[in-house]
């Protein structure tokens, strides 16, 4: 048997996503009210096999889509984040001790603020647009990023192969490009892959909150589900119950595996 069929997460992953596309292809996006199947019980009808919300909104959909406008927003606000962090490290390098010390001071203040608070006071100031939301994510995760990439950055800057680059003339930003770019790729592969489950449970929570985190008119973010229904919970407990699997499919899905 192959390694990666031994692997519990991956059959995780084959279920769930399989689950979003059964639910993807199978419904329409969930904005329509229909009350006329309002609290269905699950396993009632095949139209909707696990039921469906105090709306009478299919909890198949709500799922999937919920799901899958998660991922939309998560993957690009953690790239976009990693991209920022970046930016300053090599700002940082190139620009040395001058930007440096403004950037370090900068992160710091940050590192030490909790990120929640970071976000959501970037929320209230801000109006509440798709913009904001990402300047929300990458503002409140952008330092912790910086400071792994600058701990790469130092480590790199004493091997002897950039010491003799730049003994022979080498500039700064064709040291930084041959040689420590190639060091920071397997960090940026780690940072990526393990930022993206924070970010799921950033934008979750955002959403129970009321922020509208959908890039395009799918419904209603996981969280936001879960704030809707669970004053219903005896009545429609698939509908509280199935976006909590599904915040936590999604993050067990895009957790890394262990090597």
């Amino acid at each position: 048997m192959p390694e990666s069929l031994k692997n519990p997460r991956n059959w995780v992953r084959v279920l769930f996503l399989a689950l979003v596309l059964f639910g993807c292809f199978k419904n329409a996006s969930p904005n329509e009210v229909n009350l006329s199947f309002a609290g269905e019980k699950a396993f009632l009808s095949a139209e909707h096999p696990l039921g469906c919300d105090r709306l009478g909104r299919d909890n198949i959909a709500l799922f999937s889509y919920g799901a899958v406008a998660t991922i939309l927003l998560c993957i690009p606000a953690r790239a976009v984040t990693l991209l920022v962090s970046f930016f300053f490290s090599f700002l940082s390098y190139i620009r040395k001790s001058r930007y440096s010390l403004f950037v370090e001071t900068f992160s710091s203040v940050f590192l030490s603020l909790p990120s929640l608070l970071v976000a959501l006071v970037v929320l209230a100031v801000f109006p509440e647009t798709k913009l904001t939301l990402l300047f929300a994510i990458v503002l409140s995760d952008w330092a912790m990023s910086y400071e792994s990439i600058q701990a790469k950055i130092r480590d790199v800057r004493q091997s002897g192969y950039v010491a003799a680059s730049l003994s022979l003339g080498g500039s700064s930003g064709h040291v930084f490009i041959v040689h420590f770019l190639p060091a920071l790729r397997n960090l940026f592969e780690y940072l990526f892959l393990t930022g993206i489950p924070s970010v799921i449970m950033t934008t979750a929570l955002f959403s129970y909150l009321g922020v509208d985190t959908s890039l395009f008119d799918w419904g209603p973010g996981l969280g936001e589900q879960i704030s809707f229904s669970k004053d219903y919970f005896e009545k429609t407990p698939v509908s509280v119950l199935l976006p909590i699997l599904g915040i936590i499919g999604l993050v067990y899905s895009f957790g890394r595996d262990e090597k």
